[in-house]
């Protein structure tokens, strides 16, 4: 039973956020009446799922989320360990990560990569929790507005996208990388939709992903051995509350056929046109993997073709809310090709102008790092250490240039300016 402190009042507090409910022994749902919000909310309670992963289920809001299981437990319908308690019981039921690996993080940290051993472990747990809903894994709320949504990917895709670690030893965070750029990709193109993302929500809501236990449900004879009773009450509960079989079978059907209109457009490399299918095809049937690979692969195209959109919309500023739109557009581009050299020089300068320096330094820094045999990328970079105050940094990007192309007059004069200064006002550092 739990204490007054954890069921009076409606939100729980953060000890209680981390605990992992469970259904108490020997109870058994048969016999209770449930609307299908409630009935859905149980049967995501199996012994690993956080409460604060709860509050996000469909059908309820979070305080109706927080209410319905305090009196659950009052009932003594479930049970919520203490943080030191173990979650679930037996061998049996060992939590593993969607591919199937266990989630042992240290395990696979290697301090001999260039990657910093804190990055490391937030790209493995990343990694090994990518089968959360979607707006759990951009980190936004279920009901999230569209800027949020387009926020949080641009904040994840500069720390997860594959291409920032460039030119650096990653081992097989290479691989992780990959994989949770294009999740992190797809969560953000389908919660960006209203549509899709409604008809998502939808069909998770009403249709719980097929188990392995269907041909039981079927009354088909089966050899597998003998599952635990709390888990066969589990599944019993998931199976009453899933939609009609044909009613699923329609969905999957719609699914199918929105799926095939992405194969036709992308074989005539109509991209943003099968992206627009294959969401749909996802909508219909969210636990369908060859829509979800299908639209991984589209994407890539897609993103270049918006780059190259938003390139020509970025073109002509010349006042500086013009200016300040370009280096959003560019910046977006950016999220979408990180490593692209000239994208990076590009916003460099417009930063430059706009004296945002931080934002000009870092994509003055990327260019240079992508095409370091690029003397102009340099002087670029030595322009914006200079206007930051780093006269030897500003320097060493100017010989650097010279190094390129001696013959130079305007990287020699620049160079002489500099020192004629005598680096007056400048803190001289190498930040």
């Amino acid at each position: 039973m739990a204490s007054a402190r954890r069921t009076e009042g409606l939100v729980p507090d953060e000890d209680d956020h981390e605990r992992v409910p469970r259904l108490a022994e020997g109870w058994d749902p048969s016999g209770r009446i449930m609307s299908p919000a409630e009935g859905f909310l149980l049967s995501r309670i199996d012994g690993h799922t956080p409460w604060k992963f709860l509050l996000q289920v469909g059908g309820l809001t979070p305080d109706e989320v927080d209410g319905q299981l305090r009196t659950w437990i009052e009932e003594g319908l479930i049970v919520v360990p203490d943080n030191g308690e173990v979650a679930h019981s037996g061998d049996d039921e060992k939590p593993e990560t969607p591919s199937g690996r266990g989630s042992g993080v240290e395990s696979d940290v290697d301090p001999g990569l260039d990657l910093p051993v804190e990055l490391q472990r937030q790209i493995l747990e990343f990694d090994a929790t990518l089968n959360r809903p979607y707006h759990q894994l951009l980190g936004v709320a279920r009901d999230a507005e569209s800027s949020e949504i387009k926020r949080a990917y641009f904040a994840l895709s500069k720390q997860y996208h594959p291409d920032r670690y460039f030119r650096i030893e990653i081992g097989d965070f290479g691989i992780r990388l990959d994989r949770i750029f294009k999740k992190i990709v797809e969560a953000y193109e389908l919660l960006s939709d209203p549509a899709t993302r409604s008809e998502i929500a939808r069909s998770i809501q009403e249709s719980p992903p097929p188990t392995t236990e269907a041909a039981d449900a079927e009354g088909s004879p089966t050899t597998a051995p003998q599952v635990p009773d709390r888990l066969d009450r589990l599944r019993r509960i998931r199976r009453r509350f899933r939609l009609p079989p044909k009613i699923l079978e329609e969905r999957r059907f719609k699914a199918r056929q929105f799926y095939t209109a992405a194969t036709v457009s992308m074989k005539r490399e109509r991209w943003i046109e099968a992206a627009a299918s294959v969401r749909l095809a996802i909508a219909f049937d969210p636990w369908c993997d060859e829509y979800k690979q299908a639209f991984s692969e589209i994407q890539s195209h897609v993103h270049r073709v918006r780059a190259a959109q938003l390139l020509q919309e970025a073109k002509g500023a010349f006042d500086d809310s013009a200016k300040q739109e370009a280096l959003r557009l560019y910046e977006e581009a950016l999220a979408f090709q990180p490593r692209d050299e000239e994208l990076n020089a590009q916003a460099a300068g417009l930063a430059l102008e706009l004296a945002e320096l931080d934002r000009a330094r870092e994509y003055a820094e990327i260019a240079c790092e992508v095409s370091p045999e690029n003397k102009e990328h340099h002087v670029m970079l030595a322009r914006v250490y200079r206007k930051q105050g780093l006269a030897d940094r500003a320097m060493d990007a100017l010989e650097a240039a010279n190094r390129i192309d001696p013959k130079d007059d305007s990287v020699r004069a620049e160079m002489d300016s500099l020192r004629r200064r005598g680096r007056r006002g400048m803190t001289g550092g190498k930040k």
